[in-house]
């Protein structure tokens, strides 16, 4: 259950995120396990920051 709320959680970030990224390119998210005790600000936060480094954001 604790998997499917974080990828849920991932998905709503990626959604809201969608307009700013840059659609010519394909990603995989590879969620850790400390992931799962992250609010959803913090998990949002976590994933500019990795799209931000690959210059995908």
């Amino acid at each position: 259950m604790a998997r499917n709320w974080v990828k849920r959680r991932i998905r709503q970030s990626l959604t809201e995120l969608k307009p700013k990224l840059r659609q010519e390119v394909d990603f995989i998210v590879i969620a850790r396990p400390a992931i799962s005790g992250a609010s959803m600000a913090e998990t949002k936060k976590n994933l500019m920051h990795v799209l931000r480094l690959a210059h995908m954001l």
